[in-house]
């Protein structure tokens, strides 16, 4: 006779840390299983939830004749497969989230509505990659031959038709493998061993997700994958609209579409017969999720995920984060080197401008003589140039010269950044704006001056002294507009413009021929943040904008611009030296006991009112007391001390202790409910990357 499970344990839409326990309903006995998708009654009103569990008893000490009844069953199919539900089940405990936040997470936003169909119909296709498609297959290079040999050795499902003829058995791995660290320099061709790998999983059966830090920023490879795999290729990420995510998801889970490739989002696609995950530019701190839902890291989901679905997990970079290359030196990752360029061309020449020694001159800001020239010298010879400046819109702040005051932000701690076209004030947080004026308003001076240049005023300047040269700007502000963005990378790869002026998102993916000089205006904006890791962050932005240069057959130059030549994340730079980076900074972290040779977690207390947010943070402190084996920094003032209206106070627990670390966490966790704290809330980021 069949047991009949009679209560299902349901994860709830809700910032709730519990799963929810409902009564089936005799009716749907037979239809509930756990992955699916259900309505519930929750608290007055009717809410998604996706059973997680089934039991034949019902919660301990609780009357059965209150548990409430499943209303309805919303699809025929599970929404999560047992691999997925332990994935989420994984991220809730690890990175202490609600669950319900989790799978809210995984999924597109049409499945998490209680009301109407998820079903979707688009038009149109969101992205367009036509102009950089690239049908020919490249001939490896000895060592990309060597590190697709090794990548394919650890998946244990060959891929030959006889193999599995004669070994049905062997359907899936019976070994894990670890992951594995391709670093390969810039220019080294990790693309082509990505997509040579995805091509050997298609050709299984099998289908592939490819990580990507910024959808709109790498056009190249979109556009490779897409014409070399000769597959629809679901392009996924958080910009695209509510109908095609839905569609794209329906397209995978049904089978129909093999290959993903997108944003952190990405990684829940749901596959059922998952081959291998990829994630290019695995150092990246956009996989990390900073703001809203829970804070998890993709890259290390990923990795989790791959142990789960047993299938290798591929990290590209040419500058690993520490936390990677510390794993694959330990022996914990499988560690394969590119250390030559596909095409066989030189690494640029790096040369470092002393500021201090070469003032800007003839009412420059932004360009030194050096820089100048070499500009001037690429128009000469019809070759393009690209300028990094880390800072968007014309200044940093307007200053008035007679009393020294500065527009600020109402709701963040910060100043706001002077727009000149259109002349606005914008916070970069918040996205409070405002019009400039004429005059102070607090002394009605009419001093007021812009300070700290940005990439309008880069792109004015550059005007003022080439009128004959075609300048493209790409940031935050126009790469938000599709049209524009399109515009300008395809006018970069066609020749048709001379100088790219950008933020860092021009240091990422892309692969311009002609571009023979890079210039970093200024190497100082990242290097004196207040995070551990300003160093780490500085020597990889510098060196893969330097990768942009001399990438086919004409010679590439580097010009950093920096009043501090001899900090060692530019001399590394200069001399492409990785491996001295990288013992440096490794020797630096160890005697700190940062990460890697530790856990890092960080308690956020924010509200509206400043004064019982620094109290609650410190009475927070207090409770925690002294533990040994963890080291508690704070409570002090968040670098950005107010955001989006919210005050911002901040606690950092380090600790080589994982479980005495996730235990004072839990507590933390719990802490405003013990104590009836109200209106402040708690925010807890394991293993945190942004500090801000």
């Amino acid at each position: 006779m069949t047991t009949r499970l009679h209560f299902a344990q349901i994860a709830i839409l809700t910032p709730l840390h519990q799963l929810f326990t409902y009564k089936i309903p005799e009716g749907l006995q037979d239809k509930v299983r756990p992955g699916m998708r259900l309505v519930v009654p929750f608290r007055n009103k009717k809410m998604v939830g996706f059973c997680l569990g089934l039991t034949t008893e019902a919660p301990k000490n609780f009357d059965e004749k209150k548990i409430r009844e499943i209303i309805e069953v919303k699809d025929d199919f599970e929404t999560f497969s047992p691999k997925m539900i332990e994935l989420l089940n994984w991220l809730a405990d690890y990175y202490l989230a609600p669950i319900g936040e989790v799978c809210r997470a995984a999924l597109p936003s049409k499945l998490l509505q209680a009301e109407g169909s998820a079903k979707a119909t688009p038009r149109l296709q969101e992205e367009e990659h036509s102009h950089f498609h690239q049908t020919e297959e490249f001939v490896l290079t000895k060592e990309q031959q060597e590190a697709l040999k090794t990548i394919l050795s650890f998946d244990k499902l060959r891929t030959s038709d006889d193999f599995n003829a004669a070994h049905p058995e062997q359907s899936r791995r019976v070994e894990s493998s670890p992951p594995i660290l391709l670093h390969g320099i810039t220019g080294s061709g990790k693309t082509e061993i990505y997509l040579q790998c995805i091509k050997k999983i298609l050709q299984s059966g099998r289908q592939a997700i490819l990580l990507v830090p910024e959808i709109g920023l790498t056009p190249q490879l979109i556009g490779r994958v897409q014409s070399r795999l000769n597959t629809e290729v679901a392009i996924y990420h958080s910009g695209l609209s509510d109908a095609w995510r839905m569609v794209y998801w329906e397209k995978m889970r049904k089978g129909e579409i093999h290959v993903v490739v997108g944003t952190r989002s990405a990684l829940f696609a749901p596959f059922q017969n998952l081959g291998a995950i990829i994630i290019d530019e695995e150092h990246d701190s956009s996989y990390k999720q900073a703001e809203g839902g829970f804070y998890y890291h993709a890259r290390d989901a990923a990795i989790v995920r791959g142990k789960i679905e047993n299938i290798p997990v591929i990290l590209g970079s040419a500058t690993p984060s520490l936390e990677s290359f510390y794993n694959a030196k330990k022996g914990k990752y499988c560690y394969i080197p590119l250390t030559q360029r596909a095409t066989g061309a030189a690494l640029p020449t790096v040369s470092i401008i002393d500021l201090r020694q070469n003032k800007f001159v003839d009412g420059s800001h932004t360009l030194s003589p050096p820089l100048k020239e070499a500009i001037s010298e690429r128009l000469y010879r019809g070759e393009q140039s690209l300028l990094l400046l880390n800072r968007r819109g014309f200044a940093n702040f307007l200053l008035c010269e007679d009393c020294g005051h500065t527009p600020r932000c109402p709701n963040c701690s910060i100043t706001l950044t002077y727009h000149k076209k259109p002349p606005l004030l914008i916070c970069h947080y918040c996205d409070y704006k405002i019009g400039t004026a004429a005059n102070c308003p607090e002394c009605q001076s009419a001093a007021i001056k812009p300070l700290g240049e940005g990439t309008q005023a880069l792109e004015e300047e550059l005007k003022k002294n080439f009128p004959q040269a075609k300048i493209l700007r790409l940031d935050k502000d126009t790469a938000a507009k599709r049209e524009h963005r399109h515009h300008v990378l395809n006018e970069m790869k066609r020749g048709k413009a001379d100088i790219l002026i950008g933020t860092q998102i021009v240091a990422k993916g892309h692969d311009f021929p002609n571009i023979t000089l890079v210039g970093v205006v200024l190497a100082d904006t990242t290097l004196h943040l207040p995070d551990f890791r300003a160093h780490e962050k500085t020597f990889q932005l510098l060196t893969q904008v330097a990768g942009r240069s001399g990438r086919d057959k004409k010679a590439g130059h580097v010009l950093i611009q920096t009043f501090q030549p001899d900090n060692f994340s530019l001399t590394c730079t200069r001399e492409h030296n990785y491996a001295k980076f990288s013992e440096q900074e490794l020797m630096m972290r160890e005697t700190l006991q940062y990460p890697p040779f530790s856990r890092l977690a960080q308690i956020r207390i924010q509200g509206a009112n400043e004064q019982k947010v620094k109290e609650t943070a410190k009475k927070l402190r207090r409770y925690f007391g002294e533990r040994e084996n963890i080291s508690i920094l704070g409570p002090a003032a968040a670098p950005l001390a107010k955001l989006r209206g919210k005050y911002r106070w901040q606690i950092l627990l380090k600790s080589q202790n994982s479980k005495m670390l996730k235990h004072l966490l839990t507590h933390a966790q719990q802490f405003l409910d013990r104590e009836k704290i109200t209106q402040v809330q708690l925010q807890i980021d394991v293993d945190c990357l942004h500090l801000m």
